[in-house]
């Protein structure tokens, strides 16, 4: 888990007021409560953290209203956030987000299967697809090297595709547990 600072701490609670200020419109969660929206999915997406590089770009796929990819981002600094939301209007909250909290990210709006080589240095996504499929999504932009770090139902056996290795698999978190598994992508199967 990465040690929360006031920086942090602070930049997390302006991102989960406006995730509840615009829950209703945009559908992004039931919860109304802020320590429940920290306990459900801020600090479980803080404990990703740790398998984050100092610097490189993060491929959140499916962003959604930013889980993993905005606090691992506000925690992460040296990290550039590549954030994929399909859906335009989630996709606008996202920018607004960034824009609000400074983060350095861009923003798409289409499905991360339209989009070009981003050269991500990491992976990340929650309840996206399962593995297999998610990993494969990834390769399309992973640079040599890459790391999937992908929170999975805790009966996810490990995926098994040539260009991804397992590397760790774990459970981490606190008050909310999760099952970790962490990949290594091993090719560059395309022009770069």
């Amino acid at each position: 888990m990465v040690d929360v600072d006031a920086r942090v701490g602070a930049a997390c609670d302006a991102y989960v007021r406006e995730v509840l200020r615009f829950s209703a419109a945009l559908n992004l969660t039931s919860i109304k409560e802020p320590a429940a929206f920290h306990r459900r999915f801020v600090t479980p997406s803080l404990a990703l953290c740790p398998w984050m590089p100092e610097q490189g770009r993060l491929l959140d796929i499916g962003s959604g209203m930013g889980i993993p990819g905005i606090p691992i981002l506000i925690a992460c600094t040296g990290m550039q956030g590549v954030l994929v939301e399909r859906r335009k209007k989630r996709a606008e909250f996202l920018r607004h987000v960034v824009r609000l909290l400074r983060l350095d990210a861009e923003v798409y709006d289409r499905d991360v299967e339209q989009l070009g080589c981003l050269h991500v240095n990491v992976c990340v996504a929650r309840a996206v697809t399962h593995p297999e499929a998610l990993l494969a999504m990834c390769a399309t932009h992973a640079n040599a090297g890459a790391r999937a770090v992908l929170p999975v139902a805790d009966d996810s056996v490990p995926a098994s595709l040539p260009a991804w290795r397992l590397e760790e698999e774990c459970r981490v978190g606190e008050d909310v547990m999760q099952k970790v598994q962490i990949y290594r992508y091993a090719e560059v199967s395309r022009e770069t």
